[in-house]
């Protein structure tokens, strides 16, 4: 049961870092699309 518990725990721990990575990149992709734009 202790085993049961300890897995979703760590699922959810690797989701969030995951999700915090996506998010990272998608705003420094965000910031990279946006200079060119604001150079041309």
């Amino acid at each position: 049961m202790a085993d049961t518990k300890k897995k979703p725990a760590a699922k959810s721990g690797k989701s969030k870092r995951q999700a915090i990575k996506t998010n990272r990149q998608a705003k420094e992709t965000k910031k990279e699309t946006r200079k060119p734009s604001d150079e041309g």
